[in-house]
């Protein structure tokens, strides 16, 4: 079975316009957390996004483990795309 995320809820927290830099917290389906960073394009404005942080406040939902792992990495673009629409 395929791990497919789908956001319920983000919103952002933090906002740099000096620098471009934003954070948001998508809040997924199976109740994990995470942390998404963006950087705007300065001549577009549009976020693109750099890295993402899984908030340890559920097991992965990939590999079950409760410590730090990078299994979400595979999908920040799609979860990305799906928490900016919660922003817009």
């Amino acid at each position: 079975m395929a791990y497919d995320p789908q956001v319920v809820d983000a919103k952002v927290v933090s906002d740099n316009k000096k620098n471009g830099l934003f954070e948001i917290v998508a809040v997924l389906k199976d109740r994990n957390e995470c942390r998404l960073f963006f950087e705007r394009d300065p001549e577009t404005g549009v976020g693109k996004v750099t890295d993402l942080n899984r908030l340890m406040k559920e097991p992965c939902p990939i590999c079950r483990k409760d410590y730090l792992c990078n299994c979400l990495d595979r999908f920040k673009h799609t979860i990305a795309e799906q928490s900016m629409q919660y922003i817009k």
